[in-house]
C-alpha cells in the first residue's frame, strides 16, 4: 500500500498518478489544495476519471495538472465510477500530453451489459419428480407430407404465372411505345439532319450512362486545410481573478496539418489591443483534430512564473475563419475564442 497523507512541494501531482500507475493502483487519490478538494479514480493502474471543484473529466485533469503545492491521500478501498466523463479524443489528448493511460469505463460497461444476457442454468440439485416428463415426438403422417407437397406445387404454379404475365405486359407496352415515337416523328417531320441526330441519339444516350453511374460515386469530403499563419482572440468571460474580466487576449499562432490532425506554435502578443513587449510574449503549443468543420485543440501557455494549460473548441464558418469557445487554467478563465488567417 502507498504511503498516504503526504504534501506535494517540488513535483507535481502528475508524478504521483504516474506512481499509482506504475503499481496498476485501484481506489481513489483524494487531492487538497487549499479550500479546493479534488479526486481521481483508477482502476488496474488506468485513470477512470477525475473531479476538482465543479470540474470533471478532462477539464479536472488539466487544473489537477497545474496545482504544484497539495496534500493527497489513496484510498484502495473505493471502487471507480462505473461510467467516465472523458470523451475518446480526450484520452488520445491524455497519452500525448501527460503520459497517462485512461481506462474506458463506458466500454467496459458494455461489456458488462452484454454478459447479462447469457443465463445458465444447473440441474444437479433438481428432484427428479419436478423435471417434466419429455413430449413424445410426433411423426408426420402420410397425409400431411402429401398437403405439403400440394402446397408447395401450388406455390410454383403460382411464380411461373406471374412470370408469365410480367413478360406479356412488357410485350404489349414495347409496341405501344414504338407507336408513339413513330407518330410523333411522321407529325414533326424534321429536316434531314435533324433525324440522323435523332436516329443518333439513342447510342450516345446508351454509352453516356456508365459515365452517369461513376458521377453518381460522390467522393468522401476532406478536411479543411487550415495551414498558414493564424491571430487568435481570446475574450475572457468568466475567470476567479476580477481583473481578468473582459480582458482580450492576442496570440500569433502558426499551425500545421497532416491528414485530420493539427499542431500549432506561437506566442501571446496583446492585451486588449495593446502590443506586449519581447518579454512578455509567452509561448504556446496546440495540438487538436478536425472534424468536418469542428476543431478541438488542448493548448500549453509556458508563462513567466508555472505552465498554464486549456482547451479551444472552434466551429470553421464559410468564410473560412474559426469561432468558438475556450478555457484555461489561468485563474479558471474561459470565454469566447476566434481565429483569422493571416494573408
Amino acid at each position: 500500500m502507498l504511503d498516504t497523507r503526504k504534501t506535494l512541494h517540488d513535483t507535481g501531482i502528475l508524478d504521483v498518478i504516474k506512481i499509482l500507475a506504475a503499481n496498476g493502483a485501484n481506489g481513489r487519490l483524494d487531492i487538497t489544495a487549499g479550500t479546493t478538494e479534488g479526486a481521481v479514480f483508477f482502476k488496474d493502474g488506468q485513470l477512470v476519471d477525475a473531479r476538482v471543484g465543479h470540474l470533471t473529466g478532462f477539464p479536472a485533469v488539466n487544473a489537477i495538472a497545474s496545482i504544484s503545492d497539495a496534500r493527497f491521500n489513496f484510498d484502495p478501498s473505493v471502487a471507480p465510477p462505473l461510467v467516465s466523463s472523458i470523451s475518446p479524443s480526450e484520452r488520445v489528448v491524455l497519452k500525448q500530453f501527460f503520459g497517462i493511460d485512461t481506462f474506458d469505463a463506458n466500454a467496459a460497461q458494455d461489456e458488462v451489459v452484454y454478459s447479462d444476457d447469457e443465463v445458465t442454468m444447473e440441474t444437479r440439485g433438481i428432484p427428479v419428480e419436478a423435471i417434466p416428463t419429455p413430449i413424445p415426438e410426433v411423426v408426420p403422417s402420410r397425409s400431411l407430407y402429401r398437403g405439403a407437397l400440394i402446397l408447395g406445387l401450388l406455390f410454383i404454379v403460382i411464380a411461373v404465372a406471374a412470370v408469365a404475365l410480367r413478360n406479356m405486359y412488357r410485350e404489349r407496352a414495347l409496341p405501344a411505345t414504338v407507336a408513339t415515337t413513330e407518330q410523333a416523328a411522321t407529325t414533326e417531320q424534321p429536316a434531314p439532319t435533324e433525324q440522323a441526330a435523332t436516329e443518333e441519339q439513342p447510342a450516345t444516350t446508351e454509352q453516356s450512362a456508365p459515365n452517369e453511374s461513376a458521377a453518381s460515386v460522390v467522393p468522401a469530403a476532406k478536411a479543411q486545410d487550415l495551414s498558414g499563419n493564424w491571430s487568435v482572440i481570446n475574450t475572457v468571460q468568466k475567470t476567479s481573478y476580477q481583473s481578468y474580466q473582459n480582458l482580450k487576449i492576442g496570440f500569433d499562432l502558426s499551425i500545421s496539418q497532416n491528414g485530420n490532425s493539427i499542431t500549432g506554435k506561437g506566442q501571446k502578443v496583446s492585451e486588449n489591443g495593446r502590443s506586449l513587449p519581447a518579454n512578455s510574449r509567452t509561448p504556446i503549443e496546440v495540438k487538436g483534430s478536425i472534424k468536418g468543420d469542428h476543431v478541438e485543440a488542448t493548448f500549453f501557455e509556458h508563462g513567466a512564473v508555472r505552465k498554464t494549460n486549456g482547451r479551444f473548441v472552434w466551429q470553421i464558418n464559410k468564410a473560412g475563419s474559426l469561432n468558438g469557445t475556450f478555457n484555461s487554467t489561468a485563474a479558471n478563465t474561459s470565454g469566447k475564442s476566434a481565429a483569422k488567417r493571416e494573408l
